[in-house]
């Protein structure tokens, strides 16, 4: 890493190859969304056990119907397919 330097809307530059500050850019995106729907996902575990409308045990030992699994698996394999293909606009000038 070199002195900082200016891309495009003056976003800070740190890498000399601005794809690879696109791709980080993107790294820290996932990150930060994983960060806020888990801090999320606590709370709402925490609502439900302290309201009583669930407990930690059926929590823990839950598991999805087939239907459920089918759907969250499709769910899963979108979101992997968006970052990949994000990550495949990310292409080295020559």
């Amino acid at each position: 890493m070199g002195d900082k330097k200016s891309v495009k809307a003056g976003r800070p530059a740190f890498f000399s190859d601005p794809e690879i500050d696109r791709l980080l850019a993107i790294i820290v995106r996932l990150m930060t969304e994983h960060s806020v729907l888990s801090e999320r996902v606590k709370t709402l575990e925490s609502l439900l056990i302290e309201s009583g409308a669930i407990t930690r045990e059926a929590l823990d030992t839950f598991e999805p119907s087939e239907a459920q699994d089918a759907e969250w698996g499709l769910d899963r394999f979108q979101l992997i397919k968006d970052v990949l293909e994000s990550g495949a606009n990310i292409t080295k000038k020559q």
